[in-house]
């Protein structure tokens, strides 16, 4: 059986998640900004509702019912072509904006930039040791942080928790072709998910491994997509995550107090995520035909904007000094060139390959069957 024959048979279709993908990396870069480019007065005028952190937590939940989706309907059986195709759409970006993060830092240093960010002067002397530099770039490897002294793209850790649950669903993918029937996959998945959930617990008391703490996120994503096409399970997955989400919002705040600013509001995070996973729920129930193309263009621009942003962060705190909201504009726009400069540059190249891994091509117009992870 062809991918395009189980896409069929399994009832796969277009979602329109590529502009709100597009928003939550907007909303990544907009606290960044905020907190380190944006006058004193409207960074502590936004400190205490964390945007983009809670934006990362709805990207993992997004992130598992599109992964879900994608093995249900594309990769039953094939965990070599999901996990090659997960790094093809990862690494090259990756790696890119590692680079260019490394060679902004030494632009940094070089000028004698003021400040890198409102809390820190500088980094630290040994950040270009080849040991740290090596680490960073395989910083989306699952623990690899434990070795970096220093991350020169901080938002890393986002990607590294992704990649560990690519890692956990190719396993299930594995061990679910080896079970009897149909549904494989959703039997070794959701063994997996219980059994992972006193580690959630222990990481949520902080006495784990932190990265367990968004497993409701991921089963919620997951759970989502399995209710969408009538599974009970699935919507009973959602009703237990949702609680779970709570819960870990409520001991685990998305951002730690800093210094000189106000400190978080739990009511303001609780308000957002509610918001986001609700637009993202609608959308995984929706139907729309219209703007397809367009919906994947902006959603292609998701990744490259989420990691390109901080490059250019660091880049204006070393030719600017003091705070200005015309720096804070000037941020948001150039980012949005560079991503759609190096998405232009990279993505032709790439997408050849990952064609090839998923067994057909995006054809521009028609329902996209194999559009589905592009974040």
């Amino acid at each position: 059986m062809t991918p395009a024959d189980r896409s069929q048979k399994s009832g796969y279709r277009y979602r329109h998640f590529g502009g709100f993908r597009l928003l939550l990396a907007m909303l990544v870069m907009f606290q960044h900004f905020a907190a380190d480019l944006a006058p004193l007065p409207f960074a502590r005028a936004f400190a205490p509702y964390p945007v983009g952190n809670v934006a990362v937590l709805v990207f993992f939940a997004l992130s598992g019912f599109v992964i879900t989706e994608a093995i249900d309907c594309i990769y039953r059986g094939r965990a070599g072509a999901f996990l090659g195709n997960r790094l093809l759409r990862i690494v090259p970006h990756f790696l890119l904006a590692v680079a260019l993060s490394m060679l902004a830092h030494e632009i940094f240093r070089a000028t004698g930039g003021a400040r890198l960010w409102r809390s820190q002067p500088s980094f630290p002397a040994n950040a270009f040791t080849p040991a740290n530099v090596a680490l960073n770039f395989i910083g989306i490897t699952p623990f690899a942080d434990r070795s970096i002294d220093y991350n020169f793209l901080d938002i890393t850790w986002a990607v590294r928790v992704e990649m560990a649950f690519y890692l956990v669903m190719a396993g299930c993918i594995t061990i679910g072709r080896r079970l009897p029937g149909n549904n494989g996959f959703t039997i070794a998945a959701t063994v997996a998910s219980l059994l992972l959930v006193p580690l959630f617990v222990f990481a949520v008391y902080g006495r784990g491994v932190r990265m367990m703490e968004f497993l409701p996120y991921f089963a919620f994503g997951a759970g989502l997509y399995f209710a969408t096409i009538g599974r009970r399970a699935g919507r009973l997955t959602v009703a237990l995550t949702v609680p779970a989400m709570l819960w870990q919002c409520l001991l685990q705040p998305s951002l730690d107090p800093v210094a000189g600013m106000p400190a978080p509001s739990l009511a303001g995070q609780v308000i957002i995520l509610g918001l986001l996973l609700g637009v993202l729920s609608l959308l995984a129930i929706s139907d729309i035909t219209r703007w397809r193309d367009t919906d994947r263009v902006l959603g292609g621009l998701t990744y490259p904007l989420y990691l390109y942003h901080e490059d250019v962060l660091v880049l204006l705190l070393t030719f600017t000094v003091g705070y200005s909201y015309a720096v804070f504009v000037t941020g948001i726009l150039l980012s949005l060139l560079v991503a759609m400069a190096f998405t232009s540059l990279v993505d032709p190249i790439v997408t050849r390959y990952r064609d090839k891994v998923r067994g057909g091509a995006l054809r521009p117009g028609k329902p996209a069957r194999y559009a589905l992870i592009q974040h």
